[in-house]
């Protein structure tokens, strides 16, 4: 892929634009041929949500500053052409493997071409679904289509406490954090279920107790039970992303090391 077209996502002041790349990933990470394809890294047994079956998916809409999936998302080289069933395929030899109950898509963003992610699924209804999403593709009508499964758990990462910190992380527009609360009220009215079929993930790794507050007053605006069920998100210092941090000139207020020690960036 050109150099020129790698930055065809930024807008004329460099500011990176969720649209556009969007685009870009749908051009080299999602396929149609009868079936929606898209490109997979790997498959792996993970130790999250207590054990979970997870396929790394290649592409994301987002330019976080901590992603620990930079180098794939950035790149978008490599991978698998995989279909729906192929992937459900793989998920359930893992999990059955290792007797989890929990499946998931992970390392880009899976609703890029949701259509495939629904239909994975649809493939997995004996199993929890973990849809970890930034919520800026929600949409009413996907929501529904959650809603219809039983199966399925949204988890919305949101980046940041505030605008102005999702617009450090990510170096978009502050109006893309409204966007992502916006996604789980939209969820919310659907029919999920506040901190049982939908909750709110963050990245706090950037933020003060003045702005955490600030983003539990907003998840209460939305349900009085969102600010009770936050799962705190904060930076791991593996040092692909200690790289990234360094470029991007972020520095975080919390972070831990792999093995989840509590640390500061050297």
């Amino acid at each position: 892929m050109k150099y020129i077209e790698m930055q065809s996502y930024k807008d004329s002041n460099s500011v990176i634009n969720p649209e556009k790349l969007l685009e870009l990933v749908m051009k080299h990470a999602v396929k149609i041929d009868g079936e929606v394809y898209r490109l997979y890294r790997r498959f792996r047994a993970d130790k999250w949500y207590g054990g979970i079956a997870t396929g790394d998916v290649v592409g994301c809409n987002l330019r976080c500053g901590m992603c620990w999936a930079w180098k794939i998302s950035y790149s978008l080289s490599g991978g698998v052409w995989m279909s729906p069933v192929d992937v459900a395929v793989k998920l359930e030899e893992i999990a059955k493997s290792r007797g989890f109950r929990q499946v998931r898509i992970s390392g880009g963003e899976p609703l890029i071409a949701p259509r495939h992610l629904l239909k994975v699924a649809d493939h997995l209804t004996n199993y929890t679904f973990v849809v970890e999403t930034n919520g800026l593709l929600i949409t009413r009508d996907l929501a529904r289509e959650f809603a219809n499964r039983p199966q399925v758990i949204v988890r919305v990462s949101i980046k940041g406490a505030t605008p102005e910190e999702f617009s450090k992380i990510t170096q978009s527009p502050p109006y893309y954090f409204h966007r992502q609360i916006e996604a789980i009220k939209i969820l919310v009215e659907s029919g999920l279920k506040p901190c049982v079929d939908v909750y709110p993930a963050a990245m706090l790794g950037f933020s003060t107790d003045e702005t955490i507050k600030s983003l539990e007053k907003t998840l209460a605006g939305v349900d009085p039970r969102l600010s009770d069920c936050v799962d705190v998100e904060y930076v791991i210092l593996y040092p692909h992303v200690v790289k990234l941090l360094r470029a991007r000139g972020l520095t975080p207020t919390k972070a831990v090391t792999p093995s989840g020690i509590p640390a500061f960036m050297i």
